[in-house]
């Protein structure tokens, strides 16, 4: 890792749970809801009643239809129905391991499930389709899992104990490259198969999270093993390119075409051993443009769609819109972000006050409303409000241009009277201060909320450009710390101790420390926390974690983030979770239609 300064500070968050919740994990969470979006084909614009748009004076928001239980009676569901649902960025591959985006997680779970799950309030749970039994050692040093007999592949091979140590061995194998997967699970020390149902967990230390280590995803020995002697990284080859997109999986749905750039189709698997879900086939279609999928929403040919804050706000009070949809405004613990490089590769960001200046320049109350039109509140940093490892001590850091440039003063940024730029003599070369800010593309709501960070910048000397990059580059390019600033979103995990990869030191080289973050009493307090079974001082532990974070401003922390869906009318059964309505259990297994309701007269994309 590239020398820091000892006192820079940093940070950025992570999910634990590594296939699902991660990353949900964010990052970037893939799908960055109010993040994204970008529109160049032309809707009709509806404006609110309101000058302030408030979603409690929207009729058309939080149905309560939407959220009609499932009738005990399954006649009265309509089973042979296909839902459609929009993705905004593509899956670059469906083998779980590889998991690091909100796109794979929405469709490699449904083809991909395991011993453990969790449910709508984030507590960790056994699978019922999976476990026959779990049970942890008094030490919690250890645990014992007993399989269900009878389970199996999509392929008819069975499902075994095996199969699980086989992809445990697979995650920490360093020659793979995993590093969301390996979150929690490289502190499994063993992982023995007692038999061909049972398997035994051994811990590296007695943590209060342990059972969340055993929560990696599994895939089948029978099919990865064959090759790997020759491609030991598990990514090498025709062979895993092939697993990659046609994946066989153990879920309730298994892959029936993947056309790249298009569509993803899954049917329903009919030998699930648990219950099946409602709907026959799942369409995953790729329309990346916001305005497209709004207009493609309203002509009835996508049942469920993310939405843009203006969108929500501005271009769904329509009788077109009335007529087919409502919406759902869902809270999740997550937050949007400016995250600086401090690794040393760039003269600007290794020291805190300049990163404290840049949140200083932040207009985060003009960009909550006029960029997400009040549908966000603002960041005050790693963990949630609701949440009980959020910090009630956080000073927020305003918007104040004047505190902003007395700050580049005193680090040595003086402005020039000449241009009206910022320089530093440094090494002996005079230095501007100018600097690229990089944004995934298709993320409206970011190009704007960066304009207006572009322009206050410029007010206090300081030179932003923006640049554009295609979502797959924009994750590798973080991977490599090849950034200046990156503009995202990450979920914040089921727990605390989750989102210590974003934030340790030693994660610069292999985690996702992408901005070089350093700070020797956070490392030392993720250690402590994580090892910490009283409540109480596991909850000061990390209450400090998130007001020191804070205070070093590794991220200009901007919003926590709210998720704005429109669903078809028929659909019935959606429930929400501070992960969002589709990385939990039941998720969209829960959802349902109504005989008659279906997509009659609809042909078949």
């Amino acid at each position: 890792m590239k020398s820091h300064q000892t006192s820079v500070k940093q940070n950025t968050a992570s999910h634990y749970y590594c296939w699902y919740s991660c990353l949900f994990c964010l990052l970037i969470v893939g799908s960055l809801s109010l993040w994204t979006g970008c529109g160049k084909t032309p809707v009709e614009e509806e404006p609110a009643t309101q000058d302030s748009y408030d979603p409690k004076n929207d009729p058309l928001v939080n149905v309560s239809s939407l959220f009609e239980p499932e009738p005990e009676d399954k006649g009265l569901i309509e089973t042979n129905d296909t839902l459609y649902i929009n993705l905004d960025g593509s899956p670059q591959n469906l083998n779980p391991i590889f998991g690091s985006s909100t796109y794979e997680f929405m469709v490699g779970e449904q083809i991909f499930n395991g011993p453990f799950t969790f449910d709508r309030n984030m507590e960790w749970k056994t699978n019922p389709d999976w476990v026959a039994e779990y049970q942890e050692a008094e030490d919690h040093l250890s645990a014992v899992l007993k399989l269900k007999p009878g389970l199996t592949w999509h392929d008819g091979a069975p499902v075994t104990a095996h199969d699980i140590v086989y992809s445990w061995k697979a995650i920490i194998d360093d020659r793979v490259p995993c590093p969301a997967a390996k979150t929690g699970t490289t502190d499994i020390v063993d992982c023995v198969a007692l038999d061909d149902l049972t398997v035994r967990y051994v811990h590296k230390a007695a943590v209060p999270t342990a059972k969340w280590n055993v929560f990696f995803p599994i895939i089948p020995k029978h099919l990865y093993e064959k090759e790997q002697e020759q491609y030991p990284d598990l990514k090498t080859g025709d062979y895993y390119s092939q697993l990659n997109r046609n994946p066989v999986g153990s879920g309730p749905y298994v892959i029936e075409e993947w056309i790249t750039n298009d569509r993803i189709t899954l049917r329903r698997w009919e030998n699930y051993p648990g219950d099946k879900p409602n709907y026959a086939r799942l369409v995953f279609r790729l329309i990346p443009d916001d305005n497209a999928r709004l207009l493609t929403f309203e002509k009835g040919d996508l049942d469920c769609i993310l939405l843009s804050g203006e969108q929500f706000a501005k271009q769904t009070h329509s009788p077109r819109f009335a007529e087919v949809g409502y919406k759902l405004a869902s809270p999740e613990w997550a937050f949007g972000y400016i995250g600086w490089n401090m690794d040393g590769s760039n003269p600007f960001f290794t020291d805190r006050r300049v990163r404290t200046a840049m949140t200083h320049s932040l207009n985060v109350p003009l960009i909550i409303e006029k960029v997400y039109y009040n549908l966000a509140q603002p960041c005050l940093g790693i963990f949630h409000p609701d949440s009980w490892m959020f910090c009630p001590d956080i000073q927020p850091i305003q918007f104040d241009l004047n505190r902003a440039a007395a700050l580049l003063d005193e680090a040595g940024w003086a402005v020039d009277p000449q241009d009206g730029w910022r320089y530093k003599t440094i090494d002996g070369n005079r230095v501007k201060f100018e600097f690229t800010l990089q944004i995934p593309q298709g993320a409206s709501a970011s190009l704007k909320l960066a304009n207006f960070f572009q322009e206050d910048l410029r007010s206090i000397g300081v030179d932003m450009k923006t640049r554009t990059i295609e979502w797959a580059t924009f994750m590798e390019m973080s991977r490599k710390h090849e950034f200046q600033a990156s503009i995202a979103a990450w979920g914040t995990g089921t727990d605390p101790d989750t989102g210590w990869n974003l934030w340790r030191t030693e994660e610069y080289e292999t985690g996702r420390n992408y901005g070089g973050y350093s700070n020797p009493r956070v490392d030392e307090l993720f250690e402590l926390g994580r090892k910490e079974f009283d409540f109480k001082r596991r909850k000061q532990i990390y209450q400090e974690i998130h007001k020191i974070i804070y205070e070093d401003q590794p991220y200009t922390f901007v919003t926590y983030r709210q998720s704005l869906y429109a669903f078809q009318k028929r659909i019935r059964g959606i429930q929400t979770s501070p992960r969002g309505i589709f990385n939990f259990d039941p998720s969209l297994h829960a959802w349902w239609t109504k005989p008659g309701e279906g997509r009659q007269g609809l042909q078949a994309l």
